[in-house]
């Protein structure tokens, strides 16, 4: 296929005072082999919402700005847009730079498509190319301007901790792996190499990406600036305004008989003087756009934007009815249209446990001390009432995470430890230290493991959560461990426990919500700003009565409180369920 690229520029002086927009109007090309609806000569026109006072260009060109957050919705030329602006950086202030994407295959395929081209294509900045490009111009690694640029995947942690980085790229944060037990996240561990240059002042970070919920990393990022909204003028009143869903009007009567016609009577409404703008309108007002801050940022030298899809000029409001009428067919369709168009954080969940919850459930007690026997609560029950200290442990590859709580006859409950440890060994101590009589352990990995140390140790039960749709929330077992194997019957047998993994979370979750007739529910004094425990405990979402971990988050601390809960349950200490585990009428 041939391209029709350009053979002569009016060559611009590289310097750099020369902001993003002006020195990339005049030296970056998009060829027909970039991803592009608007091949030709960049210009500010086609992604008029990245420019502006205040707006993200800006804030990329201050050097008083050292992280740049765009929580965006699709097709607002978001990587073009941080690829442009990285050129111009490399071309008149050359320094290290890395670009992180979610999988190596995507930062391969994102170079080769876009990136290498544009350099290629804009005879202005082939002078920059290295001449050996056999070993400075691969798909991961290219030498222009005389430094060093990186395209990693997010799912390669060991090529995250290497070099020191001047200016970072993180291409849609939200789907890299997520922080575990052993090592941080990739956008953390990408940070880290910028640390160098950030003592000097001279760090550039920018992330951006389409949210998933409240608890993904760009949302949080958001949060962390200033939160930046485009601001824009009726084009009939002139009153300035930010675009809200709910100001683009759709009749969803008629859509029920007539989808057809009620996307093309779809339309943004002004919510002062009640006009309605066509799409021209609209795209006529984001190029007179302001961005204002709506926030005081928690970081000074973060400038965080919300950039919904309809903020660009790719995006028509016919093409915006159509997807908000297909959205209302399914739960996952109505969570793609609120991140990927509105740019926001899908919070439609049938059961969510909170941060701030985590204050409320804060007890006039210390971390291991036995609760009841704190005079505002010994008081409060009969002195021979049954009380019993239960652990749960969930078991990780090379550790284990658990807690200990002091359950009371009836279903109360205090948290009086929780924590890791390295082996069975030393789990079999933190338990002696605080007198728990049993421990219910996850035996999904390491099961034989697992299973050979409770036989040998009194008071261990092994555990394995499943999903079954039953009544009943465990159902209790015994297994020879001998089974099939040569000495049959010779008495190695255990008690396990099976769960039905959903219903117990959703037990748990009313204790900590603190629903209507839930039992009382402690953690020690100061819990709630124990950043550990409290992520761990709201990594989980409740879908449609799943629970599920969208983000993959560690979340061993639910796990094992959830265990301990079974342990009550079982040994009937906890009110309100029969041996069986099944709900009492």
């Amino acid at each position: 296929m041939s391209h029709s690229i350009p053979t002569t520029f009016d060559l611009l002086e590289i310097s750099e005072a020369s902001g993003t927009i002006a020195w990339a109007e005049k030296n970056v090309y998009l060829s027909p082999r970039v991803p592009t609806s608007e091949p030709g000569m960049w210009r500010l026109d086609t992604v008029s919402a990245w420019g502006g006072v205040g707006g993200p260009i800006e804030a990329l060109d201050d050097p008083a700005v050292e992280t740049v957050v765009a929580r965006c919705g699709a097709q607002v030329a978001k990587t073009t847009t941080a690829q442009v602006w990285l050129m111009k950086e490399l071309a008149t202030d050359p320094s290290s730079a890395l670009q992180v994407m979610n999988s190596t295959i995507d930062a391969r395929e994102k170079c080769h498509e876009s990136w290498k081209p544009m350099w290629e294509d804009s005879i202005n900045l082939r002078r920059f190319m290295p001449d050996d490009k056999r070993r400075h111009w691969t798909n991961t690694y290219q030498r222009i301007n005389g430094v060093p640029v990186y395209w990693i995947g997010a799912n390669s942690p060991g090529r995250l901790g290497a070099k020191p980085i001047r200016r970072l790229v993180l291409d849609e944060v939200d789907k890299y792996p997520q922080q575990t037990k052993r090592e941080a996240g990739a956008a953390a561990l990408a940070r880290q190499r910028t640390k160098a240059f950030r003592k000097k002042g001279q760090a550039k970070i920018i992330e951006f990406s389409t949210p998933t919920d409240d608890q993904g990393e760009i949302h949080l990022e958001f949060m962390n600036g200033d939160q930046r909204k485009m601001f824009v003028p009726c084009p009939h009143c002139g009153a300035m305004q930010v675009m809200v869903w709910a100001s683009f009007k759709i009749d969803m009567d008629l859509a029920k008989t007539d989808s057809r016609r009620a996307v093309d009577e779809a339309h943004y409404e002004c919510p002062v003087c009640k006009n309605g703008w066509t799409d021209d309108e609209r795209w006529s007002a984001i190029d007179k756009r302001e961005w204002r801050a709506t926030a005081v940022s928690r970081d000074p030298r973060c400038q965080s934007f919300h950039m919904p899809s309809w903020c660009s000029k790719f995006v028509t409001v016919k093409y915006l009815a159509a997807q908000w009428i297909k959205a209302q067919n399914s739960i996952s369709a109505l969570r793609d249209f609120i991140n990927s168009e509105c740019a926001d954080p899908f919070l439609q969940y049938d059961n969510r446990i909170r941060d701030e919850q985590f204050g409320r459930v804060e007890g006039e007690y210390r971390e291991g001390e036995r609760w009841i026997e704190q005079q505002v609560y010994s008081v409060q029950y009969p002195e021979d009432a049954r009380r019993i200290v239960i652990g749960g442990f969930d078991v990780q590859k090379g550790y284990l995470v658990g807690v200990l709580r002091l359950f009371v006859q009836g279903g109360d409950s205090g948290l009086i430890w929780f924590g890791d440890v390295a082996n069975f060994n030393a789990m079999d101590s933190i338990c002696e230290k605080y007198g728990a009589e049993f421990v219910f352990i996850d035996q999904r990995y390491r099961t034989r493991e697992v299973q050979e140390f409770c036989l040998t140790h009194n008071g261990y039960i092994p555990c394995l959560g499943v999903s079954r749709k039953a009544r009943a929330m465990f159902t209790v077992g015994l297994m020879d461990l001998d089974e099939g194997r040569r000495g049959q019957g010779s008495g190695r047998k255990i008690q396990t426990i099976e769960h039905d993994a959903d219903m117990v979370k959703d037990v748990l979750a009313d204790q900590i919500q603190r629903t209507e007739n839930a039992k009382r529910w402690l953690v020690p004094k100061g819990y709630s700003t124990k950043a550990d425990y409290v992520a761990q405990m709201s990594a989980e979402r409740c879908i449609n009565g799943k629970w599920e971990n969208l983000q993959n988050r560690a979340n061993h601390g639910w796990d094992a409180e959830c265990l301990a809960l079974v342990g009550a349950v079982s040994l009937g200490i906890w009110e309100g369920f029969n041996a069986e585990g099944t709900a009492d009428a």
